[in-house]
């Protein structure tokens, strides 16, 4: 029972970090992805360059997986 209780507080724990990332920043236009004026909302400091450094595919708009690695790597700070 231990065992059950402990996978699945591990996997509750590693599935909701990209939830997480996903809700802090509200997707206004539900896109579906962030631009650079919706993450200021959270990041007020977001300069061209590091929104840059987050939006690794170069399209305009962070998405949310890009998010989540641009937090896990400390590229942006975790907010809440």
């Amino acid at each position: 029972m231990t065992k059950t209780l402990a996978s699945l507080t591990a996997i509750l724990g590693l599935t909701a970090a990209p939830l997480l990332a996903e809700t802090m920043i509200d997707d206004t236009d539900d896109s579906g992805s962030y631009s650079m004026e919706e993450m200021t909302t959270v990041y007020p400091d977001l300069t061209p360059e590091l929104f840059g450094q987050v939006d690794t595919d170069a399209s305009g708009d962070v998405s949310p997986e890009e998010l989540t690695a641009a937090l896990d790597a400390g590229v942006l700070a975790t907010k809440g």
